[in-house]
């Protein structure tokens, strides 16, 4: 019954005014940057930006006109869906730090020209902790709501590891009847996924790595930490993270598990609320891209994200 309460107020909620524009970042690259305008214009509230995984693109967050940024527009945020570099229609990366360093400054810049409000954030798996360690530096933001964001870097698995190692290659998983089961061992593992959804995202919504962002993908793996061009490291970045934090763990989660993802609560300076599902609870687990895309996302985590973005609910 709140599925369908859930859907229909969806339905009944006025279209957002959807636009894209090329965002050049400092050292002449081209990202994509996608802003869901809704009639109100998002007077009053700040401003969403999304940041998805490494390697994703904006179907992560708008898959044929489902998902988090039309019902967060839905609900009168102006929500911008950034592609940073190896991402969707952006230009490819040899590196991963130029997203802190460069692509998040970029469209930090494009944001504030356009809202007067501070930026809110939501950020997805790996891509997601590259965006914390940019936060209250590069990228200026008021709260974050972090879904299934690694604070401790490790190998999540040897199909993880191969993937990597052979190239990151999203590709391959749309090849074969093995590829699609392998896709979803490393970020569906099984939970309840509208019809059709995984075969489109893979379809559509993923992007070949370039050699250099797949090589320095398994290195921060192997090694536990990325350093940074001025001297940083991520790790050493989330030990000073202090944005106020919504944290959302997938138990089953095959790319980032939760048992990665919790520190950040014990490490940083933040103030994070935990928040996991269980079968027992919900009848699904959550994997690495149902909590934005899988059936019973609108109704369980959707509610619960914008409600953190609001304010309300208890102050971690």
């Amino acid at each position: 019954m709140t599925a369908l309460v859930v859907a229909l107020l969806f339905a009944s909620a006025p279209e957002p005014t959807v636009s894209h524009r090329r965002v050049v970042a400092s050292d002449g690259a081209s990202l994509a940057l996608y802003r869901y305008l809704p009639p109100g214009k998002g007077e009053g509230r700040s401003p969403v930006l999304l940041v998805g995984e490494i390697g994703f693109g904006r179907p992560l967050f708008d898959l044929h006109r489902e998902g988090l940024a039309r019902w967060l527009a839905a609900r009168g945020y102006a929500v911008y869906v950034a592609e940073l570099r190896g991402q969707g229609k952006a230009n490819a990366g040899a590196s991963l730090r130029a997203w802190i360093h460069l692509d998040l400054p970029a469209i930090a810049r494009v944001i504030a020209a356009e809202q007067s409000e501070p930026i809110d954030l939501v950020a997805h798996g790996w891509g997601g902790t590259l965006a914390l360690a940019a936060a209250g530096r590069e990228l200026p933001v008021r709260r974050v709501v972090a879904l299934s964001t690694p604070v401790e870097a490790e190998v999540p698995s040897a199909l993880a590891g191969a993937f990597l190692a052979e190239g990151g290659h999203f590709s391959d998983f749309a090849a074969s009847p093995g590829g699609a089961w392998d896709f979803e061992l490393l970020f569906a593992m099984e939970t309840k996924f509208p019809p059709q959804t995984l075969e489109a995202l893979r379809a559509l919504g993923t992007r070949d790595l370039s050699s250099g962002q797949a090589a320095e993908w398994l290195a921060w793996m192997r090694l536990g930490d990325l350093p940074l061009d001025d001297g940083t490291t991520v790790r050493s970045r989330l030990l000073d993270f202090d944005r106020p934090t919504l944290l959302f763990l997938a138990l089953g989660d095959g790319f980032a598990g939760p048992e990665l993802c919790a520190p950040l609560r014990d490490t940083s300076k933040a103030a994070v609320r935990l928040r996991t599902f269980s079968r027992f609870e919900t009848g699904d687990d959550f994997s690495h891209v149902s909590l934005l895309l899988g059936a019973k996302a609108p109704s369980r985590v959707f509610p619960e994200l914008e409600a953190f973005l609001r304010g309300e609910g208890k102050t971690p």
